[in-house]
């Protein structure tokens, strides 16, 4: 491999990378264009690190491509985010009763410290996301199976979306922190039946808050759409 495609490589990741960050804030908004010549201005790379992370994109379900045959953001309608939610309650529960069998003294005192920092409190949805995603991530790990932190990956990745589309509007301090907690006491006991609960439980409650925000934009928006 030469030096230009390892190059291309780190770029196309990179890029991939920012486009997902983009999606998650809500920056790039469903149906929002997307093309090579946009992220080449955007980030000022050549055309082929920018093709390869569309077509990354697309493959994983981020963007779409319209009758007419221009690539946009996909949205997340109620159907798919059930289906997201679906996958990721079973990756998780899984995740969580390979973890309770898993851990050991160095995994809990890193799931500790990642807990630590959420007792602290979060300014904002960003802050919270940010230590949420560690430790699941760190579950994830603690797993030691490369199928679930590979297909968990794509699933938070897909929930990122969602996220991007209710930002601001999320109640993470109601519930989050205590369900955290909860995992990792199964996980500290070994108690792989009241881990794979308490996973289940954390991700319903999610996903009923995020679904009933998703109606709640789309009913307003059909709204706003029948007043004009």
């Amino acid at each position: 491999m030469s030096a230009n495609s390892k190059t291309d490589d780190s770029l196309g990741e990179a890029v991939y990378g920012k486009v997902r960050e983009l999606l998650r804030n809500g920056t790039l908004a469903p149906a929002d264009r997307v093309s090579e010549q946009s992220l080449c201005k955007l980030f000022n790379v050549s055309r082929t690190p920018a093709r390869e992370a569309l077509q990354r994109l697309l493959s994983e379900g981020f963007l779409a491509h319209t009758s007419g045959g221009r690539m946009i953001v996909a949205t997340i309608d109620i159907a798919r985010a059930e289906e997201i939610y679906d996958m990721r309650e079973a990756v998780e529960c899984l995740a969580a009763r390979l973890a309770a069998k898993r851990a050991n003294t160095s995994n809990l005192i890193e799931l500790r410290s990642i807990l630590a920092d959420q007792e602290k409190g979060q300014s904002n949805e960003t802050e919270f996301l940010g230590v949420n995603d560690r430790f699941h991530r760190c579950i994830y790990r603690i797993s030691n199976n490369r199928y679930v932190q590979h297909t968990a990956e794509i699933l938070l990745a897909s929930a990122e979306m969602i996220r991007g589309q209710t930002e601001g509007r999320y109640d993470y301090e109601a519930w989050s922190l205590k369900d955290h907690l909860a995992i990792y006491a199964a996980i500290e006991n070994g108690d792989v039946a009241a881990a794979e609960e308490a996973a289940r439980q954390h991700i319903r409650r999610g996903r009923f808050q995020r679904l009933a925000l998703l109606l709640e934009g789309s009913d307003k928006a059909g709204s706003e759409k029948s007043d004009d």
